[in-house]
């Protein structure tokens, strides 16, 4: 079969998830300030980069502070609320320009404010479809999204690619539904390996620029 579309993931597969971290705990920092008055931007980066508490980060700040954990909310809120530029990485423009030529695009996120994060980086129109999996109270998890993405640009699953960075997640349900898997191994999950033969992908690449070449 013929491939027609990719599909991406978007967190470490188009852009540094670490910048977006980065934006978003530092307006979770200005809203705590707003709210109590006290200053804890680089303790809260602290406790994320260095420290390395990236669940229930903002309960572990709170408590710390002896603050009220019904704020935890508010900072969530603030956190994926910021809306400060965001750059893809520097080949992602270039090799969705040139794949657009050929291809359809998609793109699958179980990121929430999946639509915020294409438009601060420039890149919503480079896609024919996009799934925002909390919108539709799904994930990656199940195969609801990937059908729904390739159901939108009209191609079956043997004719569609996938392309991702985390094996808890991205490649598993595209595997079954029989699309062809990638995995670009960088960011946050690079040293992580699959748990189950079902999440291996079909192709692992160094970069994004690797990809043309298995096109």
């Amino acid at each position: 079969m013929t491939i027609r579309a990719v599909c991406f993931d978007l967190d470490d597969t188009l852009f540094a998830y670490r910048k977006y971290a980065r934006a978003g705990l530092r307006a979770a920092a200005d809203r705590l300030e707003a709210r109590t008055g006290e200053e804890v931007h680089e303790e809260l980066l602290r406790l994320y980069f260095t420290e390395g508490i990236t669940d229930g980060t903002f309960d572990q700040l709170l408590d710390r502070h002896d603050r009220n954990s019904k704020l935890v909310d508010d900072l969530v809120d603030a956190y994926h609320d910021a809306n400060t530029p965001l750059s893809p990485y520097p080949e992602t423009e270039p090799v969705l320009s040139t794949l657009s030529e050929g291809y359809r695009l998609g793109l699958i996120t179980d990121g929430r404010g999946g639509h915020a994060k294409l438009r601060r980086l420039g890149i919503r129109s480079y896609f024919d479809a996009v799934v925002v999996t909390p919108t539709i109270e799904s994930s990656k998890r199940e195969s609801e999204p990937f059908e729904r993405v390739l159901s939108t640009l009209s191609v079956s699953a043997d004719a569609a690619v996938y392309v991702g960075d985390d094996p808890r997640f991205d490649f598993e349900n595209p595997n079954h539904l029989g699309m062809t898997t990638v995995r670009l191994r960088r960011g946050r999950y690079s040293d992580l390996e699959p748990k189950t033969d079902a999440a291996v992908p079909d192709r692992e690449i160094p970069h994004l620029e690797a990809l043309l070449d298995i096109l």
